[in-house]
């Protein structure tokens, strides 16, 4: 896949925050995925294409990890180790612990469980930021997903009528899932709420792919069969209205 390099025209950093420990798969960072030896390497490999590596800033309490960045020619983060170390420090004082030291005036956190998300929607985030924060009403952008879906709690229906007076999924309302995959903000109003958002982000929808979030072995097996998609996708943006055509060919496929 081939992106060009975003010159974003705002001083922003792409922080990759990584650590040696994962409570659900041991050592998941560096779990192979595509071509790539790890998921730290495929996820660098994907953000140099849309930004200069300079401004990606691998956070990891690991040297390992860090010497992954430093092939990559990006910029190295070395985190505290006890920021690192399963849940012994809040979230809040691991975000606050990493954003300070980096020195840009907004920051963009990416993580390198979500591998389907693309150069191409790491792109359009950065534009949709552009006008929405910079240029407009709201204060931090956040990738979510649509979720047209029917939900319960253990106390009952969340979203819809369970009932005779159904509502059908065309008509449920807006909710959206957080894809995990991206938040952007100033580094000022993150240090100030310690968090990665302010109180007005854009809700950035991504494509369903992009919102697969490796948590569990399921979640990685599924990543991993939906590669071949991603590819298909890729090699979409690359060859144009020919390769629409042959999406929509594999749709109706699916569909007969």
């Amino acid at each position: 896949m081939s992106v060009p390099i975003t010159r974003p025209g705002f001083d922003i950093a792409v922080v990759v925050p990584v650590r040696r420990g994962s409570s659900r798969i041991r050592e998941k960072c560096l779990l192979p995925f595509g071509e790539r030896a790890s998921l730290i390497e495929w996820k660098l490999a994907q953000l140099v294409q849309v930004i200069a590596p300079e401004r990606i800033w691998l956070s990891s309490e690991d040297e390992e990890f860090l010497a992954i960045g430093a092939a990559f020619g990006i910029s190295l983060h070395r985190r505290p180790a006890h920021l690192a170390r399963g849940h012994d420090a809040p979230f809040r004082d691991v975000i606050t612990g990493i954003v300070r030291d980096i020195p840009h005036r907004h920051i963009a956190w990416a993580t390198v469980v979500c591998p389907l998300m693309a150069p191409q929607d790491y792109a359009s985030a950065f534009a949709a930021y552009r006008r929405a924060v910079l240029a407009g009403e709201h204060d931090s952008l956040l990738g979510v997903n649509e979720a047209r879906d029917y939900y319960w709690s253990r106390g009952g229906a969340l979203n819809y009528s369970a009932s005779r007076e159904h509502t059908i999924s065309q008509d449920l309302p807006d909710w959206f899932r957080v894809t995990n995959s991206l938040y952007m903000a100033p580094r000022a109003l993150m240090l100030e709420r310690e968090y990665l958002l302010g109180e007005r982000p854009l809700l950035h929808v991504l494509p369903k792919i992009a919102g697969i979030d490796i948590d569990t072995h399921e979640d990685y097996r599924m990543a991993c069969a939906l590669h071949a998609l991603y590819c298909e996708e890729a090699a979409g943006d690359e060859t144009g209205n020919k390769a629409g055509g042959a999406r929509d060919e594999r749709l109706a496929t699916c569909e007969s």
